[in-house]
């Protein structure tokens, strides 16, 4: 068999199947993990979007494997704090993230991570605060219900950061400047108005306009300190000062094995 040529070709497109499915090769990267999830719970029946959410057991599993490997979740209201001269971080600091606001962030993802003395943060999108996710379109993907202010103010209470996705979660990208910065602006202030914080920490919807150095501007412009994207890895204190408004994050799928969970709080993703 080990003279047969088919074994060794089937064998190299195993492995190099398997090098893409699994950054197992990648070397271990320092810096703190930024999970970022979407939605916990069970999608609904036909959704094409099932990637975005993480089940009630898949997410308990990966909370309890992040306490039982010591990390401490921190918010970047922490590392503001830090860098301020405030209290050291946490020896193995993580901070997750949840996008868009869903409902299922303060009824399932709250209640998991509150047990275990985690906060996160959660970025939403203001109109939609108390509604329904309005940019999906009903005919082909079913809208979900988003988290109320009030149901914000209570995780804040309890330590969670709010943080703004823009007012309508547009592909920033797409938008003329002016038109960037009336979203940031007006998100920011409509936080600071119903939640008595304004936030400093932004994030791009869909990561558009992340790479793009004049939107980049907006954010800092806005009065944000800080912007996070989708492009996946981990990152240092030289590659925040290097470039504070498009951090990368670990973009934690609904498919993704705990094996996944592992590689990409070591590797800062786990896949190609």
């Amino acid at each position: 068999m080990l003279s047969n040529p088919y074994f060794w070709s089937g064998l190299f497109i195993v492995g190099t199947t398997l090098c893409a499915r699994w950054n197992w090769w990648r070397l271990p990267k320092e810096g703190i993990p930024i999970l970022l999830f979407h939605k916990v719970g069970v999608p609904p029946k036909g959704s094409k979007l099932e990637k975005l959410w993480v089940s009630i057991d898949h997410f308990k599993k990966q909370m309890n494997t992040l306490a039982r490997l010591g990390y401490q979740a921190v918010t970047f209201k922490d590392i503001y704090r830090f860098w301020d001269g405030g209290p050291p971080l946490p020896q193995k600091p993580v901070v997750i993230t949840f996008d868009d606001g869903y409902l299922s962030n303060f009824t399932e993802a709250f209640p998991v991570m509150k047990e275990l003395g985690f906060r996160g943060v959660v970025f939403v999108v203001v109109e939609t605060v108390g509604g329904q996710n309005e940019w999906h379109n009903p005919k082909t993907e079913a809208r979900v219900p988003m988290a109320t202010w009030a149901q914000l103010a209570e995780l804040r209470n309890a330590g969670w950061e709010i943080g703004s996705h823009t007012l309508t979660h547009r592909n920033l990208a797409t938008l003329e400047l002016e038109d960037v910065q009336r979203e940031m602006d007006k998100s920011r202030l409509a936080i600071g108005q119903y939640l008595g914080e304004i936030p400093q920490t932004f994030a791009y919807p869909y990561g558009g306009g992340e790479d793009r150095d004049d939107i980049r501007a907006c954010a800092k412009k806005s009065g944000y300190r800080l912007g996070v994207g989708i492009h996946a890895g981990k990152w240092t204190l030289a590659e925040f000062q290097k470039c504070p408004f498009a951090l990368p994050r670990v973009f934690v799928r609904g498919d993704d094995l705990m094996y996944d969970f592992h590689l990409q709080l070591t590797r800062g993703r786990s896949r190609l």
